[in-house]
């Protein structure tokens, strides 16, 4: 039986039940008739063997090493689905069964249809001639592929771009296509991938997403066979970060590169500086490493160096923390990160407010993305970081309008001061009210409350009447100036019906100490209840939380009213 082209070994194949595989190995197998096709498979459970059959070797397996893993199988040939080229795929797609439109017959001698040189014509019912126009879909299948500046074919088992010359004079007009998918095809190596570079010259945007072919490890040699390209996709490719910088160095013009779901903990060996030597990168402005491995923040540090990175995706990894790389920084040397706008963080592991305080020190950051992450598990948290942060125009995809900002600083001074004021009276006195609100920092002291917000200074210098106001108060400093005067109202249909209750509460009350006096008023219990408050400017109430949180950091104002809900 003879083996066809696109199941030699090293091709990559799909069998017929949708699986992919590296061909390792094509020949006979002893005890078995005919020929065979060992493999390894790309989901490593899948396998029944390392290469092995029988006590004899037959082929290795790259994962083999890892974990005892057993991603090797053998298949008959007729198990694989049959690949193509991209010609082929071209006419699979938009010339299959569609042949140009013939044209219709000439001529016509007194008959109710007549058509000549300048067009079709019926006659109507009372003798009118009328012309009419065929909208046919596809009339010529090659002079719409004529027309095609981006060519979109994924998953369509192609292999190779076949002989030079063939992708080209497919019926695109090659000279003016700009966009190739090629996601989830099977070409074997990156020199598969490069020929349809020559075919293509003028391709702006390259998408190989699920493309696990062989990548090099070094730059390949010759000239660039996507000299124009901007944009690379290699998502769920299986590349190394070593492996995608010696593309890059293929690919002069490349401004943006994604690397999602490549399992990449690591971004290269050594020191920064040897990193930053690296020329193929020094023109990305875009780098998405979303959903990897990279868990130390070190890792990161390796691409402040870039000058002129604006955007960094590294969403879904296991980042713990983020810091501002200045000790990189070299008299006279590139600022670390000086381009750098977005910066996504979404589902991390980020746990600490130090983190969120340190996007400050990055000199352009704008846009940042920060959900998922333990630190903002707070309906309150949204709030914070804006105030945190004083150069933030969009958090979390959503644009921060100056009333957001100023309601947000304004709300996080009162807080900070309110925690300085406590802090004040911890270090005369312990017990308290007082030392409740110092306990919530890890350290007592006014010193340490302005050590964990970093802000503090310039929102005073910012919101100075304001914030002697919060501090202190005008008039005789009596207890009752630092009073709210509240209206409860218990909606939970557990109590039945109950009249509102107005209560005054110091400033400084915090959710679960309001949630207690609810509880005596209206004998809800504490962990049933949810509490929002209600402005008449509001739209919708608001729901208190943290319970560790002041009411009056929350937005909470004398003469608001405070809903009491049971959790659904």
């Amino acid at each position: 039986m003879v083996v066809p082209p696109y199941a030699e070994v090293g091709c990559r194949i799909e069998t017929t039940d949708g699986a992919r595989a590296v061909v390792r190995y094509v020949g006979p197998v002893e005890a078995q008739d005919g020929i065979w096709i060992g493999v390894e498979w790309d989901d490593p459970t899948r396998g029944k063997h390392d290469g092995s059959h029988g006590g004899k070797r037959y082929f290795e397996c790259t994962a083999s090493s890892e974990d005892g893993a057993t991603p090797g199988s053998f298949v008959r040939p007729h198990k694989i689905r049959p690949s193509v080229t991209f010609r082929e795929a071209i006419a699979t797609k938009y010339l299959d069964g569609k042949l140009p439109v013939a044209s219709g017959a000439t001529g016509g001698d007194g008959g109710d249809d007549e058509e000549n040189d300048e067009g079709m014509f019926v006659k109507s019912s009372n003798g009118q001639k009328i012309e009419i126009q065929l909208c046919l879909k596809k009339e010529d299948p090659n002079a719409v592929l004529g027309t095609l500046d981006r060519v979109y074919l994924p998953d369509a088992a192609i292999h190779t771009a076949g002989e030079p010359g063939d992708a080209a004079s497919c019926g695109l007009p090659a000279a003016k296509v700009r966009i190739l998918d090629l996601a989830g095809n099977l070409m074997r190596d990156w020199n598969a991938v490069a020929a349809f570079g020559p075919e293509f010259p003028a391709l702006r945007v390259l998408d190989i997403t699920g493309v696990r072919a062989s990548w090099p490890s070094i730059p390949p040699p010759g000239p660039s066979p996507f000299p124009n390209l901007s944009v690379l996709v290699m998502n769920r490719s299986g590349a190394s970060w070593r492996e995608a910088t010696a593309i890059l160095g293929t690919c002069p013009a490349l401004r943006e590169l994604s690397l999602a779901d490549c399992g990449i903990s690591r971004l290269g060996e050594g020191d920064l500086g040897t990193f930053g030597d690296l020329a193929a990168l020094a023109g990305l402005e875009a780098l998405n490493l979303e959903r990897n491995a990279m868990e130390e923040w070190s890792e990161v540090e390796k691409l402040a160096s870039l000058p002129s990175l604006e955007r960094l995706h590294l969403g879904g990894n296991k980042l713990r923390r983020v810091r501002y790389p200045a000790h990189v920084a070299k008299p006279g040397g590139p600022v670390p990160f000086e381009r750098l706008r977005a910066l996504l963080l979404a589902d991390n592991a980020i746990d600490d407010w130090d983190s969120v305080d340190a996007l400050n020190d990055f000199p352009s950051v704008a846009e940042v993305r920060l959900t998922g992450n333990p630190v903002t598990e707070s309906a309150a948290t949204r709030h914070e970081i804006v105030a945190r942060v004083a150069r933030l125009s969009q958090l979390n995809g959503s644009l921060i309008a100056d009333q957001e900002r100023k309601d947000a600083e304004i709300r996080y001074l009162r807080r900070v001061l309110g925690l300085v004021k406590s802090a004040e009276g911890a270090e005369g006195a312990a017990g308290g009210e007082a030392e409740g609100a110092a306990a919530r920092a890890p350290q007592r002291g006014t010193e340490a409350v302005q050590a964990m917000h970093p802000r503090l200074k310039a929102l005073v210098d910012s919101y100075g009447e304001l914030s002697t106001h919060a501090a202190k108060g005008p008039g005789t400093g009596k207890m009752g100036e630092d009073m709210l005067e509240l209206t409860l109202v218990c909606v939970a249909a557990s109590a039945g019906e109950k009249a509102p209750q107005k209560k005054k509460v110091p400033m400084t009350i915090t959710v679960g100490k309001l949630k207690l006096l609810c509880e005596k008023l209206f004998k809800v219990k504490v962990d049933a209840q949810q509490l929002y408050y209600k402005e008449p400017f509001m739209g919708m109430p608001e729901l208190l939380e943290p319970d560790d949180y002041d009411i009056s950091y929350l937005g909470v104002r004398d003469g608001s009213s405070i809903l009491v809900e049971e959790k659904a």
